[in-house]
């Protein structure tokens, strides 16, 4: 039987999600059905009025018959804003692993708590990280 989920690849830019993912990671990304999405799971969310692609992690998902509410935030910047409003037929790409050292690993469900994160230290961290595992 021939596999029908689809697996994307990109890369990390900002540091709204560390000390989890740095900028400069390759993550790899299925896709599943909105209704899949759990507290905890890190999704690629799609703003269409900026046509940017966010990554954060699902901190809750209220579904209903007619719609999927989902709420999600960095690990580093908190909650969003906003929420996101799905269709329960929708489907979105869910992080399955970052690439470092040359081999795919897991991403936790477990938020790393960011108590104090000023710039240079995130700056150091993902230097150090880079340095060792890429």
């Amino acid at each position: 039987m021939k596999n029908q989920s689809h697996t994307d690849r990109g890369w990390v830019k900002g540091i709204s999600m560390w000390p989890n993912l740095i900028p400069g990671d390759i993550l790899k990304a299925e896709d599943i059905r909105v209704t899949e999405l759990k507290s905890g799971m890190i999704a690629v969310f799609l703003k269409t009025d900026e046509e940017l692609l966010v990554v954060h992690r699902v901190l809750s998902v209220r579904d209903s018959d007619k719609e999927v509410i989902v709420e999600s935030g960095g690990d580093r910047s908190g909650p969003d804003e906003a929420e996101w409003h799905f269709s329960p037929s929708d489907r979105i790409k869910r992080v399955t692993g970052v690439l470092r050292r040359g081999n795919y690993r897991c991403v936790g469900s477990i938020s790393i708590p960011v108590l104090f994160s000023p710039s240079l230290v995130v700056r150091i961290h993902c230097g150090i990280v880079r340095r060792l595992f890429w």
